[in-house]
């Protein structure tokens, strides 16, 4: 093999680090045969402990998958503390008990699995358990290599920034943390930049009916941005959150404002449409929820004169569309007749339903609207408006008027609903 050929083959060792700092120190004479007889006692102790927190330290398998653990957890202690510096592990193991570095180990790993994985604001109460399955995962099935722990640390560490980021801006703008503990931190930065960006006189992450205000203030040709008001909320601010407020807003300009103010999707679908980022809404009070139906449906509510949570208005008004009637909140006498006809004649429109609730009704009670009328109304209605029944006729539509009085709001005197 040429000289240049063996210059470019790169030697890998995979021995684990614990085994590379004992040779390296035996053969720098770091170590010492009195210092290996001292390991060789000492290690059977941290190796039966392990065993017996894993299992027990009566089975050999216990026992010798405690060695690898022990062997894994040692490795990821020293190769972190002396920075992969084979001089300054084999220093440690010298000075140094291998329990203490099995336990320097079993620490960083219980460190690790306490840093949040994610973003969400919930809080994180201690959890022994997981803590223990974790570290069991982690010293044998799935051992860390230093590489993949630091890597892992640092992810860990980046989503503690983005965690106390949102909840200072939440606190900023007035929000008890209780309120937005259900949220992630991005929800919560991405409502906190559209309020900033809007800049209403109070700042204060919003409700609904806030948040269809800012979108329709957005869309507005006379809408302008006002310069100073970052600059003013920033002004005070500690240096790392003012750096990540700036990149936020940033992002927000460049990525979710065209969103926005696109006119493709109604306010409404904006704050429901979670495949494209959602945002932190506040939960108000009910007139809160009443103004925001006012808002985003102002066509659902004048069709179903604001009793949209009424069955038998909604029965009457999805019966109508059904049969190529025009949608009304109650019926004469006539207009029911006319939709049992209709319904006689040719059936069901059933898909000018679902695509009536839509385009009109609220954007989180759609799937249950349709629901209503697909598992509910739609065949209990083909049953009693039907004239099937050649025994018993009902050619005068008294059966079918009686069910429509009972199940919608039917304007004529006769038998109460």
């Amino acid at each position: 093999m040429s000289e240049s050929v063996k210059k470019s083959v790169a030697i890998v060792d995979d021995r684990p680090f614990f085994e590379r700092a004992v040779r390296y120190g035996l053969e720098h004479r770091l170590l010492t045969p009195e210092h290996l007889q001292l390991m060789i006692a000492d290690g059977p102790k941290g190796i039966v402990q392990i065993a017996d927190h894993f299992g027990t330290a009566y089975l050999r398998t216990d026992l010798e998958t405690a060695v690898q653990r022990m062997s894994n957890l040692i490795s990821l202690y020293l190769e972190e503390r002396s920075n992969g510096d084979l001089y300054q592990a084999a220093l440690s193991l010298r000075d140094n008990t291998l329990l203490s570095h099995s336990r320097g180990g079993s620490e960083m790993l219980k460190r690790l699995h306490a840093m949040p994985g994610e973003t969400s604001l919930h809080p994180r109460p201690s959890d022994p358990q997981g803590q223990k399955v974790f570290v069991n995962e982690r010293t044998f099935a799935f051992p860390l290599s230093l590489i993949n722990y630091r890597r892992q640390v640092s992810e860990c560490q980046a989503n503690q920034l983005r965690i106390d980021f949102a909840r200072w801006l939440a606190r900023r703008l007035n929000t008890p943390a209780d309120e937005y503990e259900s949220f992630s931190a991005e929800e919560v930065v991405r409502a906190a930049m559209l309020v900033l960006y809007v800049g209403p006189a109070t700042l204060e992450m919003p409700s609904r009916t806030q948040f269809i205000k800012f979108i329709d203030s957005l869309r507005k040709k006379s809408f302008k941005v006002k310069e100073t008001g970052l600059a003013a909320f920033l002004r005070d601010a500690p240096e790392d959150f003012a750096r990540l407020t700036r990149a936020a807003m940033q992002e927000f300009i460049s990525e979710v404002l065209p969103r926005l103010k696109a006119a493709d999707k109604s306010a409404d679908e904006l704050l429901h449409a979670e495949t494209q980022g959602t945002f932190f809404i506040r939960d108000l009070p009910e007139e809160d929820v009443v103004a925001y139906d006012k808002l985003v449906a102002r066509e659902w509510v004048r069709i179903t004169k604001g009793n949209a949570d009424d069955p038998a208005v909604l029965a009457t008004i999805f019966l109508a569309i059904a049969t190529g009637h025009p949608p009304k909140a109650a019926a004469l006498q006539k207009d029911a007749k006319s939709i049992i006809a209709n319904f006689r004649q040719q059936g069901f429109d059933s898909p000018a339903v679902l695509a009536f609730i839509e385009q009109f009704a609220p954007f989180e009670q759609r799937e249950d609207l349709k629901a209503l009328w697909l598992e509910d109304l739609l065949p209990d209605a083909e049953v009693h408006l039907a004239d099937n029944d050649a025994q018993m006729p009902d050619s005068h539509m008294d059966r079918a008027l009686a069910y429509f009085k009972k199940n919608c709001v039917g304007t004529w005197k006769g038998s109460s609903r």
